[in-house]
C-alpha cells in the first residue's frame, strides 16, 4: 500500500511538472506575441499569466527551478527520454523568459527618448537607471512598491447626506461605503503647502477593483511630494454605468473643497486612471462642469489641470471593431445595464456621450497617454486613433508614450518597463504642472477645518 501510494505521487508529480512545463511554453509565445483570442473571458485569462510572465520572468523561472529540484530530490524524477523531453522544453521556455526580461529593459529607449523630448522644454534633464546602477538592482530583488514616508487617511467620504440617503436606499450600505477615497499626504507636507494633487481612479472593467490597489505611480508621486487621491466609486449600483462616473465627480467636488486642507492646490489637479480608471480620468478631464454629470451640484466648479491615462479605455463605439470581442455590446449589457441592440441609435448615442474620443472638441487640457503595444484587452490602435483624433482637434498639448512588449496595464507590476512608464510619467507630471518642486515657501495657502461631509 505504501509502495502504491509513493508511486502514485510520482505519477502525480510527474504529471504536474510536464502540464507545467508545457504550460508555460505557450504562455511565454503568447506573452512574446501578444495574441488575442475572440473570446472576452479567455483574453482576461491570458491577459493575467501573461502579464505576469512579461513583466516577472524570472520569478516564474525561480519557480521552475524550485519544481525541478523538488521533484529530483523526491525522487519522483528517474532519469528518462521523456524527463529529458521536458527538460529541454524548460530550456526553450528559460530562453523565452530571458528574451521577455531583456525587452522589459529595452523599454529603457523609449522612455528616454520621451525624458529627452521633454528636457528640450524644461532644460532638466533626467538620465533613467541602468544596469549599472543601486537603484536598478533594488528594484528588482524588492519589487513591492508600498507608499513610504506619508500619512495616510483613509476612507473619507464623499457623499452629502441626500446622497448617502439615495444610495443606501437603491443599493444597501455597502455601495455607500464604496463612496469614499483615500488620500496619501507626504509627511514634509502641511495644510497649506499648495503641493500638486494627483486624483487616481482604479481599473477594473467598472465593475471590480478598489481604490486599495496601490500601483508604481501612486508610491513615485508620493515620493515627488504630490499629494495622493486614490478613489473608489460604485461597482454594482443597479443603476449602472454612469454612475462610477458620476461618483467620480461627487469625489472631485469634495477634494476641490476640501484638499487644502491636507497640502494640496485645488486649483491645479491632476486626474490619472488605468484602463477603466482611465476612461474616467479622460472623461473628468473632457466634461468640466457639464450638469448632466453633476445632478446636484451642477454649479460647482468641476475643471482639471491635466490628465494621464494609462491602457485607458478611449473610445467605447469602436465603430472599427479594433476589440473584435463584440466590446460595445457588453459595455452596453454587463456595465450600463441598459437594454436593446447595443447597435441601436439610442446605444450608440450613449456609447458616443461617454467615449473620450468624441468629447476631444471641447478640452483645453493637456493629455498624457500611455499605452502597451501587446494590450490585449484594450488594443493599441483605438489609442494611436485617439491621439490622432486629439492632435487634429484639440489646442491642448498631448503626449504619447507607447511601450514596446507592454500587455494591458502592464504598468501595474514591478518590472524594468513598468519601471521605466512610471518614472517618464511621473517627470511629465512635474514637468507640467510642478514647475516649483518644493514644498518650502514663506507663504502658506489659508486652510479651513474639515467639513464633515458625511453628515451635512
Amino acid at each position: 500500500m505504501i509502495s502504491l501510494g509513493i508511486s502514485l505521487m510520482k505519477t502525480l508529480g510527474a504529471l504536474s511538472y510536464a502540464t507545467a512545463s508545457l504550460t508555460a511554453l505557450a504562455l511565454t509565445g503568447v506573452a512574446i506575441t501578444g495574441g488575442a483570442t475572440r473570446n472576452r473571458t479567455a483574453n482576461i485569462v491570458l491577459f493575467l499569466l501573461c502579464s505576469h510572465l512579461a513583466e516577472l520572468p524570472f520569478t516564474v523561472m525561480l519557480a521552475d527551478a524550485l519544481f525541478y529540484t523538488w521533484l529530483k530530490f523526491t525522487g519522483t524524477f528517474q532519469e528518462s527520454p521523456l524527463v529529458r523531453f521536458f527538460y529541454y522544453i524548460n530550456i526553450i521556455t528559460a530562453v523565452g523568459l530571458f528574451y521577455l526580461f531583456k525587452r522589459s529593459y529595452d523599454a529603457k529607449q523609449v522612455a528616454q527618448r520621451f525624458l529627452n523630448q521633454l528636457s528640450k522644454e524644461s532644460k532638466d534633464w533626467v538620465e533613467l537607471p541602468g544596469l549599472d546602477t543601486a537603484r536598478f538592482w533594488q528594484q528588482l530583488l524588492n519589487p513591492f512598491h508600498w507608499p513610504r514616508d506619508c500619512t495616510i487617511y483613509p476612507n473619507i467620504p464623499y457623499w452629502v447626506q441626500e446622497e448617502q440617503l439615495s444610495a443606501q436606499k437603491s443599493d444597501g450600505w455597502e455601495s455607500v461605503i464604496d463612496m469614499s477615497l483615500d488620500i496619501y499626504r507626504p509627511n514634509v507636507v502641511q495644510g497649506g503647502d499648495d503641493r500638486p494633487v494627483l486624483f487616481f481612479m482604479h481599473g477594473g472593467g467598472w465593475t471590480a477593483g478598489s481604490k486599495n490597489m496601490m500601483g508604481p505611480l501612486l508610491s513615485e508621486m508620493i515620493s515627488h511630494e504630490w499629494v495622493v487621491v486614490s478613489v473608489d466609486y460604485r461597482l454594482k449600483a443597479k443603476a449602472g454605468y454612469p454612475t462610477q462616473l458620476l461618483d467620480c465627480k461627487r469625489a472631485l467636488r469634495w477634494v476641490k473643497d476640501e484638499i487644502r486642507t491636507f497640502g494640496g492646490n485645488p486649483d491645479n489637479i491632476v486626474v490619472a486612471g488605468e484602463s477603466a480608471g482611465g476612461q474616467l480620468a479622460a472623461m473628468l478631464a473632457l466634461t468640466p462642469n457639464m450638469p448632466e454629470f453633476q445632478p446636484g451640484f451642477e454649479t460647482v466648479d468641476t475643471t482639471v489641470q491635466g490628465c494621464a491615462a494609462l491602457s485607458a479605455v478611449l473610445d467605447l463605439v469602436d465603430l472599427k471593431n479594433h476589440s473584435r470581442v463584440g466590446w460595445r455590446s457588453h459595455f452596453i449589457k454587463d456595465v450600463a445595464f441598459r437594454e436593446g441592440a447595443a447597435e441601436s441609435a439610442e446605444n450608440l448615442k450613449f456609447l458616443t456621450e461617454h467615449s473620450p474620443m468624441f468629447r476631444i472638441q471641447s478640452t483645453g487640457v493637456p493629455f498624457l497617454v500611455v499605452h502597451g503595444d501587446l494590450d490585449i484587452l484594450t488594443p493599441v490602435q483605438a489609442t494611436r486613433d485617439f491621439v490622432s483624433e486629439f492632435q487634429s482637434k484639440s489646442s491642448a498639448t498631448i503626449n504619447y508614450l507607447e511601450i514596446p512588449g507592454g500587455n494591458h496595464c502592464f504598468h501595474a507590476l514591478s518590472s524594468p518597463r513598468s519601471w521605466y512608464t512610471i518614472i517618464a510619467t511621473a517627470e511629465w507630471l512635474n514637468h507640467n504642472f510642478d514647475r516649483h518642486g518644493s514644498i518650502h515657501s514663506n507663504e502658506k495657502k489659508k486652510v479651513h477645518e474639515l467639513v464633515e461631509w458625511g453628515w451635512e
